[in-house]
């Protein structure tokens, strides 16, 4: 819950056309086609529109004497992608919510109560809604394309399946499968949808109409979900069918469900009331009647609409979506580039390397020996067969990714390659080699990605013979993982370079901001004072463990002291002397860094840091203590989250005054995408609007006077206070 899924979000951005139905109806043989085809979107969304086009196709056809009827999608790769956001989010009243959910599910019920079969057909994304309404049918089809996918994603946005999904999936296929959708969000392809009873049938894409004929003639099936819920095979086999015995006995249902309650608060820390919600709907809902079970779903979704959490993460759907839209536009004049070379074989190298070849781009991969060469395609081998053992892709399509990584360890046709990334240790010196060898071999107008965390791209383009075609590309770790990609322009980057760099980061399926050229960038320069503001906690007094627990506490995936062990902390201290060199006495690290990099501590990676990961699981290393001449001093939980978050806020305003960042969508989507900013509370700028920034300054200039100017506000926060402003003006 505390997670925002990488894979890219559907455009659902309108485009009107008045009066036209969502959709059509033909009826052959007695069989009765609903072609669902919304042209005022660009794909099929739940809408109250489409809920009143449904109920008068069902009026006029209850009557008629058809034998089948089948759901289909006329938009190539979508069937329904869920419900339409935009209403959701415009509800303030929860009533109003409860009436259309109402509505909702007796329109759903109508078409589960039809007297012949009623087939879902479904070539592509059936999300949400779409594969609530699919549960109401009496079969449901896919295709076997890679681009079907089925789930509930709800939970993402601080709500859950609010159609019926919460009590029709666990009566369908289980509790143990049906939770495990409901609270992930995650979705299946077509082989686990068949695996856990979820589909009933998979076909080829050519032959979906004629598959759908054939379960019409099945006729209607026995299987009722009205009553309580039935015990099921479905969801794990034997496994399945105990757990779900288990789920009802009196005595061990709470085990069940506790567990899961369990597992939620611990990815979740209890900050997103959906998931703990859902599983108490289905727990009650599965020990009645569905009439009973769907008006407990009902009350319950419509108490999740109007919350503060839902409302965060409804907003960063549409934040992401807008940011998504802009650099799909500026994409448009991109140069074709299906070949790519990434210079370094190191995890970071590798990472891309595997990235760009699971995206079909053919990838040359350099680095200075074989030895290193060896490691980077073992660990891409390993990230395609993790791929493989989650059947995300076959083992042939392993093969074939690892085909096209081709390695080397010189720079022999480089000559045809038109775009490289460089991905080589964090030092000028070094970088300005590679830049100079790959623009001797390259072709005249290669363009050149470095992939830098701090080092300005101005100051490494000075080795380019062509500025111009030279950008940054800030790729995150692990690059697999982690769905944001900072793409960085200096004055001279050509608009042809940049957006040839966008288009490829769009292509490996990574949500792009691009920023300004400057010292840390905007990512790296503000999560900078976000950690350091932790270290100087620490050498005032307050303990490592309060100070992680308080901060994760608060939303954070990790503290920030566990956080400096898993970035490293030499990879730290040498980013903070970099903007140090730049930002000056703002930027001094605290002692407490120097006093662990001399003592030879890095973090996760040398075993010891902070933290002692010989143990399981790992613990505070209690030494440090003695090592920074620490003496405890009481920190309030209140002072630790505000100099952390509020530091980084200041850096954040500091970006905008230096012109290296100004779209707020693009703060608050660098910030949750980039390392992990609570995503509940909407973005760092979303969450200053909601505190007020007058608190804010007030704040920071208590702290400051306190314990020195590094915590003064900048002056754009201090300005919009006074007039009353704020981030956003939604």
């Amino acid at each position: 819950m505390s997670e925002v899924s990488p894979e890219s979000t559907p455009d659902t951005s309108s485009t009107p056309v008045p009066n036209q139905a969502p959709g059509r109806v033909e009826i052959e043989d007695g069989v009765a086609w609903i072609h669902l085809d919304d042209p005022t979107k660009n794909v099929n969304t739940l809408s109250t529109r489409y809920f009143r086009w449904f109920e008068e196709q069902i009026d006029e056809l209850a009557n008629q004497p058809l034998r089948g009827m089948v759901f289909l999608s006329d938009k190539p790769g979508y069937f329904i992608v869920g419900a339409d956001i935009e209403e959701l989010e415009a509800f303030q009243d929860k009533q109003e919510v409860l009436d259309l959910i109402r509505r909702g599910h007796r329109l759903v019920m109508r078409f589960a109560d039809l007297p012949y079969p009623v087939v879902a057909a479904i070539d592509g994304a059936c999300m949400g809604g779409g594969l609530e309404l699919s549960l109401a049918c009496d079969y449901r089809l896919c295709t076997n394309a890679s681009h079907t996918k089925l789930g509930l994603p709800e939970v993402k946005l601080g709500l859950y399946p609010g159609l019926g999904g919460t009590q029709r999936l666990p009566r369908l296929i289980g509790v143990t499968a049906a939770l495990d959708l409901i609270l992930t969000g995650k979705d299946v392809g077509h082989y686990k949808a068949k695996k856990i009873g979820l589909v009933d049938e998979t076909c080829h894409p050519e032959v979906l109409k004629q598959a759908a004929l054939e379960l019409v003639t099945r006729g209607k099936p026995k299987r009722d979900l009205r009553g309580k819920m039935k015990l099921t095979g479905h969801g794990g086999g034997f496994v399945g069918f105990a757990t779900d015995l288990l789920s009802r006995a009196p005595g061990t249902k709470n085990l069940i469900f506790d567990k899961a309650r369990d597992q939620v608060l611990k990815r979740s820390g209890g900050h997103y009331p959906a998931p703990l919600k859902a599983i108490e709907v289905v727990k009650e809902g599965i020990a009645v009647d569905l009439d009973q079970a769907l008006e407990m779903e009902a009350r319950g979704f419509a108490d999740l609409v109007v919350t503060d959490v839902a409302k965060g993460l409804i907003s960063i759907f549409f934040t992401k979506n807008e940011v998504e839209g802009r650099s799909k536009d500026m994409a448009a004049t991109a140069r074709n580039v299906d070949r790519v070379a990434v210079v370094g074989a190191g995890f970071m190298g590798a990472g891309i390397a595997q990235g760009l070849s699971y995206r079909n781009y053919e990838v040359v991969l350099k680095d200075r020996d074989h030895v290193a060469l060896a490691r980077g395609l073992r660990q891409c081998n390993d990230l395609f067969g993790n791929l493989a053992k989650r059947r995300k892709i076959t083992k042939v399509d392993q093969k074939i990714a690892m085909s096209r990584i081709l390695p080397t360890v010189d720079y022999a046709g480089f000559e045809k390659i038109p775009f490289v990334v460089e991905a080589v240790f964090e030092d000028v010196d070094i970088k300005h080699a590679v830049i100079r060898q790959v623009e001797e071999c390259g072709p005249p107008d290669l363009i050149f990605a470095s992939n830098t965390s701090t080092i300005p791209i101005a100051r490494l383009a000075e080795a380019s013979q062509r500025p111009e075609n030279f950008v940054g590309m800030h790729f995150f770790s692990p690059v697999h993982k982690m769905p944001l990609l900072e793409i960085i322009r200096t004055d001279q980057t050509s608009d042809e370079t940049l957006a040839t760099t966008i288009d490829i980061g769009r292509k490996m399926g990574k949500t792009i901001i691009v920023v300004n050229d400057g010292p840390g960038f905007f990512t790296s320069r503000v999560l900078g004072p976000f950690v350091n503001e932790a270290l100087y906690l620490l050498h005032q007094g307050a303990r490592i463990e309060q100070i992680d627990k308080v901060v994760a506490g608060w939303g954070w995936p990790v503290g920030p002291i566990a956080l400096l062990d898993e970035v490293g902390l030499d990879v730290a201290h040498h980013a903070g002397r970099v903007m140090l060199e730049y930002a000056g006495d703002r930027a001094q690290p605290s002692p407490v860094f120097d006093q662990m990099i001399d003592a030879g501590r890095t973090g996760r990676k040398g075993g010891r840091g902070f933290y002692d990961y010989s143990k399981k699981p790992k613990e505070v290393d209690e030494s440090v203590y003695d090592l920074i001449g620490w003496e405890e001093s009481p920190v309030s939980d209140q002072e630790i989250i505000e100099r952390t978050w509020m530091q980084m806020l200041n850096e954040t305003a500091r970006c905008i005054e230096d012109g290296v960042i100004s779209n707020p969508n693009d703060i608050d989507i660098g910030v949750i995408f980039g390392f992990g900013f609570p995503p509940f509370r909407g973005g760092i700028l979303r969450e200053a609007d909601r505190q007020g920034l007058e608190y804010v300054v007030d704040r920071l200039e208590t702290y400051a006077e306190k314990y020195g100017e590094r915590l003064a506000p900048a002056q754009l926060l201090v300005d919009m206070a006074k007039r009353g402003e704020s981030f956003h003006q939604d």
